[in-house]
């Protein structure tokens, strides 16, 4: 996060003043870079419930952080399933690789045919006691996405994010379609907001040796993207719930326009001065003169 984000999460934070931290879980939170929250983690206005099943992700997960809980469920439906651990573990998934998609995609053929299957036993997210409501809930867990979804009902009643991955192009036999997660996170009163990224590959051709793939590779694969929960409901949210928007909008998905609409709200019910949201868009950066 580039300083002046982090001048501005400090400034918002301040004059929002949030009662206690935002509550996050993280499901699939292997640690192959840095997760998108971790700006309110590091300024103390976060605690995160990370879960990872997958044994070689789990052991590589910092456990210093005090607001950090690490747990090596897997999350799902709950009942037991089939888990399939691959020694690459960002591959890990309660589904088998499609041998018919990678070959149409001439991409990660490597994994096939490396997993050891195993039973394990999934969790519901509302079946945890120790697990309070959420206020956003990240999923990354190659496929079982909607499992974790249909499980967490309870967990997200006051949540007002959802940053999810979704699959554009089936890797995995079996796994839920992007229209069937969409449909979920709609049905539980979210919207897609915005994409943080999309991932493509070139598709393998008898040219791939004379050309540049990352500049003709076209075939979308995947992407995280952000669900806020429908902004036209906001007359039934309390406070708390538009300024963790607001410091969700700021911290994790830089949609600042997001964060000067949570401004104009907070100010509309009396809750920060109305100049705050003037004051917050001075501190952007300013356009460039054409």
């Amino acid at each position: 996060m580039a300083e002046g984000a982090k001048a501005r999460l400090a400034w918002l934070a301040q004059r929002i003043a949030p009662a206690r931290p935002l509550r996050i879980a993280d499901v699939g939170a292997n640690p192959l870079g840095k997760p998108p929250y971790l700006p309110l983690l590091r300024a103390g206005l976060a605690e995160v419930w990370g879960f990872e099943p997958d044994p070689l992700a789990l052991a590589r997960l910092d456990r210093t952080d005090p607001a950090v809980h690490v747990l090596p469920h897997a999350v799902g439906r709950g009942g037991v399933a089939d888990f399939h651990a691959y020694p690459a573990s960002e591959m890990s998934s309660l589904y088998p690789l499609s041998a018919a998609a990678i070959g149409y995609l001439g991409h990660f053929r490597r994994h096939l045919g490396t997993e050891t299957r195993s039973r394990i036993e999934t969790h519901r997210l509302d079946d945890m006691d120790d697990l309070p409501r959420l206020d956003l809930l990240k999923m990354d867990a190659q496929g079982a996405e909607l499992a974790v979804l249909e499980g967490a009902r309870d967990r997200l009643t006051g949540a007002v994010a959802v940053v999810t991955e979704m699959r554009f192009y089936q890797l995995y036999d079996g796994e839920p379609a992007l229209w069937e997660l969409d449909r979920a996170l709609r049905e539980q009163g979210f919207v897609l907001h915005r994409f943080l990224h999309q991932k493509t590959r070139m598709l393998h051709h008898s040219q791939r040796a004379r050309v540049d793939a990352r500049a003709i590779g076209s075939q979308l694969i995947d992407g995280d993207a952000v669900y806020i929960r429908r902004f036209e409901d906001r007359a039934a949210w309390d406070d708390a719930q538009i300024a963790a928007l607001a410091l969700l909008a700021c911290g994790v998905f830089g949609s600042e326009d997001l964060v000067l609409l949570c401004l104009d709200e907070l100010a509309a019910r009396g809750r920060v001065k109305p100049k705050v949201a003037a004051a917050y868009a001075d501190m952007l950066p300013q356009a460039v003169p054409a």
